[in-house]
């Protein structure tokens, strides 16, 4: 009975009890996510070797992921990474762990690129430079910069530029939204602060350890697209495009705030669960 509470598809089991106790919607799944880093094993290989005794050493490395996930930390902060644009990137508690939906804005400034020779980029909050770094490895003839305040979410995506091979087309620096630069871009992206102060009071638990700095927007959590918007005629390129992406009720607003500051062509693009998720526009030549 000993040997068999020791196999890996007990301990999995066991895993995903505790996970599940402990209220993780998706319990089973990240059971077999923290076991497969443990080991080192893909699914496949776990299901044949099911039966075996698991290494003491290696559970005891799963047991302390299960016992980070019951307090509900993220799984990507457990591992230390996660997949986006078909790309690996490290996150930790300093940058916001990147989502499914800002693939949208990845996929909307290419498109605003797609006439644009050799674009100049600038990423407003690049965390851990997900947005910017999947930008430059789709176009090698791409450069670009990312900004952030955070000094330490900076030193995360320096890593992520040399991790996917970029780091020779792109630099990092600290700034206050664009305060800190004098140039100029062809596009503009970002994926700023935009939860309102009511909802930053009701986050869910895993959201609660991401840092406050890239989830807080203000009173009404738009304070990021006003201090961005409002320098956009100095920072962006004529015919220059600024791609945002957004809460699921802010497209409007947004986009309001864009047309308030003479821009055009402004699109509003929803996800895939319908929801607005991105705003789009350029300014006038």
């Amino acid at each position: 009975m000993a040997k068999t509470s020791q196999t890996y598809e007990h301990v999995r089991r066991s895993g995903a009890q505790q996970l599940g106790a402990a209220g993780c919607a998706t319990a089973q799944f990240d059971a077999r996510v923290l076991l497969q880093a443990a080991t080192g094993m893909d699914a496949g290989a776990l299901i044949a070797r099911g039966d075996e005794v698991m290494p003491a050493s290696v559970k005891a490395k799963y047991e302390s992921y299960i016992e980070r996930r019951t307090r509900h930390e993220p799984v990507a902060y457990i591992l230390g990474e996660k997949e986006f644009w078909s790309l690996v990137f490290k996150v930790n508690e300093h940058v916001l762990i990147p989502r499914p939906e800002t693939e949208g804005a990845v996929e909307l400034a290419l498109k605003r690129l797609e006439d644009v020779k050799s674009p100049h980029m600038l990423d407003v909050g690049t965390g851990s430079g997900a947005i910017l770094i999947s930008l430059l490895a789709e176009r090698r003839d791409s450069r670009g910069l990312g900004v952030d305040i955070s000094k330490a979410a900076l030193g995360v995506a320096q890593e992520n530029s040399v991790l996917n091979g970029v780091e020779q087309r792109c630099a990092f620096q600290v700034s206050d939204y664009m305060a800190a630069t004098d140039e100029t871009y062809d596009l503009i992206v970002s994926n700023p602060p935009y939860i309102d102060a009511d909802a930053m009071k009701a986050l869910p638990l895993d959201v609660g350890f991401e840092p406050d700095l890239a989830l807080a927007g203000g009173a009404d959590g738009l304070a990021a697209y006003r201090a961005i918007v409002w320098d956009l005629p100095r920072v962006l390129k004529k015919s220059g495009a600024v791609v945002f992406e957004i809460g699921f009720d802010q497209g409007q607003a947004v986009s309001d705030l864009l047309k308030e500051a003479g821009l055009e062509d402004i699109q509003i693009t929803p996800d895939l669960a319908g929801h607005d998720r991105i705003v789009s526009a350029k300014l006038s030549a």
